[in-house]
């Protein structure tokens, strides 16, 4: 089927998914015409204070676990796919995914474990790459918040910050029991409890979660299916109060997940997908973590310190030469490249994070809105590289390198009133970044590799970063703002130094630096109906890019220059009583200036596209409620539907691969009554897999990373 024709289907699907939700809807009939419709008041808290999401003067997305669900195997996908602009690319190995947004992002592959274009945090606590794939467990919201957002955020966000909302441990009583089977071997418990230990002191919400799926991308060499995951995670939250102006919150958390995703699929395999691989792949990642938050709320303002440590383990093995792809770039048979002893690769990765920061906040109430801060920020990563291959002096050898990273800053931002409607904000942060490599290469003995080489290096930057925005309130329905924002990402080591193996000493990679223009609209159009829209701009110089020279095949790694610029739009709306609508979309042009001589070696021209921007994202969804009283039953009936698009893109900087548009369109449909829910869903309708990454070894010969497919099932949750 080609790409036109699965547009149209894809389309048809998702109007008919949400016009089987319009008629539930008219189940309801009249009952709903000429009701007014309250939308709650949504908050924001990842910009280190609690700010209404209507008066934030930046482009935002909250998302509920409605949005994200708790058994999703792939959470910062799904929340990319429901996020304007944004994307998200999984290479199948943890610790190698990363994230674009607003056609900011990374010029090749992530560097390093904090190369990023987008802060990640949980609970306002900064965590990296190595920990992107991580579960999301007792989530209350995501937030998503556009645009350079490293005054509060801190080092590397550079194009926007997501912060995931974990429930607070306030005492409601709460005791749920979820469980889910379907096709492929899927299967999903989780329990969660929540209430007072000690009425009005001490309380605790606890959450486990096992989670399995067999896979489904059959293995012709050795039989089975790769695209497996078992997955056991869980969460442990206390809250002391002794009395109402101190609270203590004390978290745990550890989860263990193991896949065999498939990597280096051959495209044009008739039966694609499926795997040549001679061994089954091995990915695992086990992450413990914990955090102390103290909040003092006092006369003139609220003390908060924040303390935790991460510790994240990650470990991936497979085979280098997938015998399908093999065979059709060189024209061997296939055997030439079945051997389950050679052309191995095992990366073990582990990363320890300490994280600390005390700020002071105004109360709620202040005419004024400030905080001010200071925060310090410690990584130590290490990583074992294990390689043996047939093809190439920088895929061989043993590497273990040690890169230890530190961030010392202080920040404040503020929001002033200036009457008339008008609203001030800004904020600044100083901060120092520094990085310190040392690396250890020794010799496989493949030929043009140097037997071994130790080397050590250092690398710190002090920089300054803020923003400025001007709102204007219309009226308390609608605000419109402009803004311009400083971004940076921070400079560093590439984490493999994987040209050790010719005696070539790592450089560290500069800084990348941003200018981000932004002008929107914030409003309340009717009654149950909210809506958002913005342009934005932004020239970033000395984004940093990888590459080598095919002369030499030695290595590079310089900065290369680029803009993209946009619109993006959504609306939520609650249609009639128990009918609700979002919708999000992004419209982005990204492009390549001032190449550098370095950058042209590698290919790139100048008006290329920035890799992995999707010109397009787009997403939609409906769900509705309705008394079941009308087919008979008590309770309800409760239904949802969505359907989300990835736009067509580019993989490289080269532009040499051109990703097709995908679509996911997921459904689902059950009855409740009393906290006892069951249901039916199906994920993935379609069948239509995401592609993340793809690049051609020869004519006919194209590699891609895929994503999970069809997913049909039964699920139930009872809640006393």
């Amino acid at each position: 089927m080609n790409r036109a024709a699965r547009s149209r289907l894809a389309s048809a699907a998702a109007i008919g998914l949400l016009g089987t939700n319009l008629g539930l809807a008219g189940m309801a009939g009249a009952q709903s015409a000429g009701d007014a419709v309250e939308l709650d008041t949504i908050t924001i808290t990842g910009t280190k204070r609690p700010q209404a999401d209507a008066n934030l003067p930046m482009a935002t997305t909250v998302l509920t676990p409605e949005d994200v669900p708790q058994w999703s195997l792939d959470p910062m996908a799904d929340v990319a796919r429901q996020s304007p602009g944004t994307n998200f690319m999984n290479f199948g190995r943890f610790g190698e995914s990363y994230m674009t947004m607003r056609g900011v992002g990374t010029l090749g592959t992530a560097l390093n474990s904090l190369d990023s274009v987008i802060g990640l945090s949980v609970d306002g606590v900064p965590t990296t790459l190595s920990a992107i794939d991580s579960p999301f467990l007792d989530v209350e919201r995501i937030e998503v918040l556009r645009g350079p957002q490293g005054t509060t955020f801190g080092r590397n966000a550079f194009a926007g910050a997501i912060n995931i909302v974990s429930k607070p441990p306030d005492g409601a009583r709460e005791f749920k029991v979820d469980a889910e089977t379907g096709s492929n071997g899927y299967g999903f418990v989780q329990g969660t409890a929540g209430g007072w230990l000690i009425q009005d002191k001490l309380a605790g919400r606890a959450a486990v979660r096992v989670q399995n799926y067999n896979g489904d991308i059959p293995n012709v060499v050795i039989g089975g299916m790769e695209g497996g995951a078992q997955l056991a995670a869980g969460r442990v939250a206390l809250r002391y109060t002794p009395d109402e102006s101190l609270a203590v919150d004390i978290t745990g958390n550890y989860d263990r997940d193991t896949r065999s995703n498939s990597a280096f699929l051959l495209a044009e395999a008739p039966n694609f997908p499926a795997s040549g691989a001679d061994v089954l792949p091995f990915n695992r990642q086990q992450i413990a973590s914990g955090s102390v938050k103290i909040t003092k709320r006092l006369d003139p303002f609220i003390i908060t310190s924040t303390s935790s440590y991460q510790d994240i383990k990650l470990a991936n093995r497979g085979d280098f030469t997938d015998s399908l792809l093999f065979s059709q770039a060189t024209r061997l048979p296939l055997f030439f490249f079945i051997n389950p002893l050679a052309d191995k690769i095992l990366y073990e990765d582990r990363e320890r994070i300490f994280f600390q920061e005390v700020r002071l906040n105004s109360h709620q109430s202040a005419p004024i809105q400030w905080v001010i801060g200071t925060s310090y920020f410690r990584s130590d990563f290490e990583t074992h590289r294990d390689q043996a291959t047939a093809y190439s002096p920088t895929l061989n050898g043993t590497i273990d390198n040690k890169i230890t990273s530190e961030t010392i800053a202080a920040f404040a931002d503020a929001t002033v009133p200036l009457g008339h409607g008008f609203d001030l904000s800004g904020g600044l942060r100083i901060a120092r970044d520094s990085q310190t490599l040392n690396g250890l290469y020794v010799s496989n003995g493949f030929p043009g590799t140097v037997p071994a080489l130790a080397q050590r290096n250092s690398f710190d930057d002090p920089y300054l970063t803020g923003r400025l925005a001007l709102s204007y309130h219309w009226n308390d329905k609608v605000m419109s703002y402009v803004s311009a924002a400083r971004g940076y990402a921070s400079g560093g080591f590439e984490k493999t130094t994987a040209y050790a193996g010719f005696g070539v000493l790592s450089t560290p990679f500069q800084p990348a630096k941003s200018w981000t223009y932004e002008m929107g609209t914030k409003a309340e159009l009717a009654s149950g109906i909210r809506a958002s829209a913005a342009l934005f701009y932004n020239d970033v110089k000395d984004g940093q890019l990888t590459g080598f020279d095919p002369l030499t095949l030695f290595p590079f790694l310089t900065n290369q220059a680029y803009r993209s610029y946009g619109v993006e739009g959504s609306v939520s709306a609650r249609l009639a009583t128990g009918l609700e609508l979002t919708a999000g979309g992004a419209w982005i042009k990204s492009r390549i200036v001032d190449v550098t001589a370095e950058s042209l070696l590698s290919g790139v021209k100048a008006g290329n596209e920035v890799p992995q921007v999707p010109v397009y994202t787009a997403n939609v969804a409906l769900s509705y409620r309705v008394a079941a009283a009308a087919l008979g039953l008590p309770g309800e009936i409760a239904a949802r539907a969505d359907y989300q698009l990835v736009g067509a893109r580019y993989s490289d900087v080269q532009n040499s691969a051109e990703l097709e548009a995908y679509h996911i369109v997921n459904s689902q449909i059950g009855w409740e009554k009393d906290g006892v829910k069951i249901y039916a869903f199906g994920r993935n309708l379609l069948d239509e897999r995401p592609v993340s990454y793809g690049f051609t070894y020869a004519p006919g010969a194209t590699a891609l990373y895929v994503g999970r497919g069809r997913v049909l099932g039964l699920g139930a949750s009872m809640t006393w």
